[in-house]
This record gives structure tokens, C-alpha cells and sequence, in this order.
């Protein structure tokens, strides 16, 4: 019975997205039912079918080798530095040492990097076309949508929309809606591949999960938002899937080059986030424990106390087993108020004050798809700033869509983790 107690919370996910709903009469129910069967499919396929698990777990094997490789590259930059290896000793980084930003850092630019050929030999554009068209197909969804959903799932959430440029200008609303959900409710390859090495260091076996995360928020994105935001509008693309974007390389070189680049500032940006967060949360703890002792010297009052109570009934409904639903709880509350790499750094490091354990398989399971996407705060500033530079006379749509796309990808996350919780 615990199995099907998940079928709670979608009851729960699509009820907010129908409270949510700008025009509920107009909600396609034939896509939202096409949207959940693809979204349990995939889980299926993925968890239960041993030929596609055996699949994963060796792409999963494949992006944890990622990081060895970008490690070559982070020797010969640091090689010479110290890093301590355990209390009063010492070892060469490129000798085996860890450090966090130097690590992370090389893993996104090479990601960056392989993304960059793939694109310039127009790799990425055929994958993404293939599987935008078969969604486009199943689903009914218009072209540029259904382009901008699957494109989410490969690469970043503002690059995603490069490759619909010609049609942001004249798309709907509701399309608009669904390729910010998109963006939100997916994660880039180069951070995924991230996520993935920092639980295998911890000896948790992330990375199928989180690729099935990735594919299963494209469908799922498209059903919370055309919920929230049905199609009331002619669509430009509707039955149309037409992908021709030139590479803006020169030659292979010049796509390392860029990717590189490109990786650079992206993991900057990441560090600096980090940086400035957990800073923050360390200055909001220590005022809110002081709060808290005033009225009781034991009750340490915390973000994380916080986020465990708001976000409980979510976790709860989600099928979320008894001893985690505190823990999966708070970790919901930092991804979508921090950001995903706070959450997943908690949930990985047990060697940090903020570590938060999560023991059961199926907590485990749930929790790492539900956080795995850019639905937060600060990402919403980002895709408002990021694509009105592509699309200047949409800015105030943008805008105006802003949190109801960060409704709609947190939804869609949630909706993903609890199929998956269901079928395993």
C-alpha cells in the first residue's frame, strides 16, 4: 500500500497547478494524461527494465569518469599546491587532493567543452529535434515548446532558448510559460554531471537518477504549465518541429575554445553563489537561533527547522518513507529558496555541519529527482535578464510569467519524483 501513497501527492501537484489555473475550462486533458503516462514510462523503463538499467548505470559510470578526465586538465593548473590530506599531513593536489572549487570548476568546463563539438558538428541539434518530435507528436505540443523542453534537458536554461530564438518573439504565452518551466524544472549536462560525482564520492549512486530527472521534467514541465496556462492562442509552431541552428564556431578548435569559456563563468557564477549563500544562511541561522533562545534557551530555531515544517505535507504526500520525510523536507525548502547546489551539497557532504541524512533508498530516490532542476529564485532573475537579451519586446511577459514558472518547474520536479517514488 506504502507503494501507491504517492498517488497523494499528484492529486496534491496537479490540484495546486489547478488552483494556479488562469482558464481552467480550457485545460487539455488529453495532454496532461499523455504527459503523466510518458513521465511514468520513462521511470518504468528506467527502474524495472534491467537492459535500460543496465544502460543507465553505465552512462552513469561514464559521466563519474567525466570528472577523472577534467582532472587531468585541474593537475596541471594546480599541480604544486598543498592539500591536506588528513590532519598534519600533506599531498600534492595533483596526487590525489580535493578541493571542492577546484574539482567542480574543471568538471563544468569540460562538460562545456563536449557540449561545444557536439554542437558545432550539429549533434546536439539532431538529438534534440529527434526527441522534440516525438514529444511533439505524443503530446500535441507546439514545435518551439517542445524544441525548448528537450533542448533543457542537454543544456543550460538560458542556452536552451538559443535554440528557439527565431520563434521567441511571436510565441504564445502559454508557450512562453512552457519553455521557462522547461528551462526550470531541467539542469544542464555540465551541472548534472556534478551532482552525480559529488554523491558517488559520498558512495551514492546519483547519476541514474538524475538523468532519469532530466528526462522525465520535459513532459513533465509541459503538463504543469499547460494546466496553469492552457493554449488559448494560434501558435506559429503548432505540428512543427523545425531545428536549424548554424554553429557559431569556426572549426573544432574554436568550439573547445568558446565551450571553455562559457564553462569558466558558469562555474564562477556557481562558486560565487555558494560563496554568498551559505554565507548568508550562516548570518540568518545565527540571528534566528539567538530569536529562537529568547523565548526557549533549547529550542534552536533554523532555516532548516523552517524549511522541515513548511515543506512537510509536500514530502509527506510525495511517498516519502516516515524516517526522511523531515530531512526530504528540508532539503525541498533549500533548493527552491538557496538553490539546487546547496540542497544536493547537504545532501552529499557528510562532512559538513549542515549535512542532511537521508538513509532510505526510496527517500534517496525521490528526494535527489525533486531537487534536480534550476526552479529557485535567483535562476527566475537569470531567465528574465537571459532571455528578453534574446528577445527584447517579451521582457515584460517574461516578467509577468516569472514565478509562475517557478511554480510550474518546482511542480514539475515534484511530479517526477513521486511517478518514480510510485513505480520503484
Amino acid at each position: 500500500m506504502q507503494r501507491f501513497h504517492g498517488l497523494l501527492g499528484i492529486a496534491l501537484i496537479l490540484g495546486l497547478a489547478f488552483l494556479f489555473s488562469n482558464n481552467r475550462k480550457k485545460i487539455n486533458v488529453r495532454l496532461v494524461v499523455t504527459g503523466i503516462a510518458l513521465q511514468a514510462v520513462i521511470a518504468f523503463l528506467v527502474f524495472k527494465v534491467e537492459i535500460v538499467q543496465r544502460f543507465f548505470t553505465k552512462l552513469g559510470h561514464g559521466m563519474q569518469r567525466i570528472e577523472e578526465f577534467a582532472r587531468q586538465g585541474a593537475s596541471f593548473v594546480y599541480s604544486g599546491l598543498a592539500i591536506e590530506a588528513a590532519p598534519g599531513s600533506f599531498i600534492n593536489y595533483a596526487a590525489g587532493g580535493f578541493v571542492f572549487a577546484f574539482n567542480v570548476t574543471a568538471t563544468i568546463i569540460l562538460v562545456c567543452a563536449l557540449v561545444a563539438i557536439l554542437y558545432h558538428f550539429g549533434i546536439m541539434q539532431r538529438i534534440v529535434s529527434v526527441i522534440a518530435r516525438a514529444m511533439n507528436i505524443l503530446m500535441r505540443v507546439s514545435g518551439a515548446e517542445a524544441l525548448s523542453n528537450v533542448a533543457s534537458a542537454f543544456v543550460g536554461q538560458v542556452e536552451a532558448q538559443v535554440m528557439i530564438r527565431p520563434y521567441l518573439q511571436g510565441m504564445t504565452r502559454s508557450e512562453l510559460l512552457a519553455s521557462m518551466s522547461g528551462s526550470l524544472a531541467c539542469i544542464a549536462g555540465g551541472i548534472m554531471v556534478v551532482y552525480a560525482n559529488m554523491g558517488a564520492a559520498a558512495g551514492l549512486d546519483l547519476a541514474p537518477k538524475l538523468i532519469t530527472a532530466s528526462l522525465m521534467a520535459a513532459p513533465g514541465a509541459l503538463v504543469i504549465s499547460k494546466i496553469v496556462w492552457p493554449e488559448t492562442e494560434e501558435s506559429q509552431t503548432m505540428g512543427n518541429v523545425k531545428l536549424k541552428v548554424e554553429s557559431n564556431y569556426t572549426n573544432v578548435i574554436d568550439a573547445i575554445s568558446h565551450g571553455a569559456g562559457d564553462g569558466f563563468k558558469i562555474a564562477m557564477n556557481v562558486i560565487a553563489m555558494l560563496i554568498g549563500f551559505i554565507a548568508v544562511i550562516a548570518l540568518l541561522d545565527f540571528i534566528l537561533i539567538r530569536t529562537g533562545h529568547l523565548f526557549n534557551p533549547n529550542f534552536d530555531l533554523s532555516l532548516n527547522w523552517i524549511f522541515g515544517k513548511l515543506f512537510y505535507p509536500f514530502a509527506w504526500a510525495m511517498g516519502v518513507p516516515a524516517e526522511d520525510v523531515n530531512s526530504v523536507a528540508t532539503l525541498l525548502g533549500q533548493k527552491i529558496t538557496i538553490n539546487e547546489f546547496v540542497a544536493f551539497k547537504n545532501l552529499t557532504d557528510k562532512n559538513i555541519s549542515s549535512h542532511v541524512a537521508v538513509v532510505s533508498e526510496k527517500g534517496l530516490l525521490i528526494v535527489s529527482i525533486a531537487i534536480c532542476g534550476f526552479a529557485n529564485l535567483s535562476s527566475v532573475g537569470m531567465q528574465i535578464g537571459g532571455i528578453g537579451e534574446l528577445a527584447p519586446g517579451r521582457r515584460t511577459d517574461l516578467a509577468k510569467l516569472g514565478l509562475k514558472a517557478l511554480l510550474c518547474g518546482t511542480l514539475a520536479s515534484y511530479l517526477s519524483a513521486t511517478i518514480a517514488g510510485i513505480i520503484i
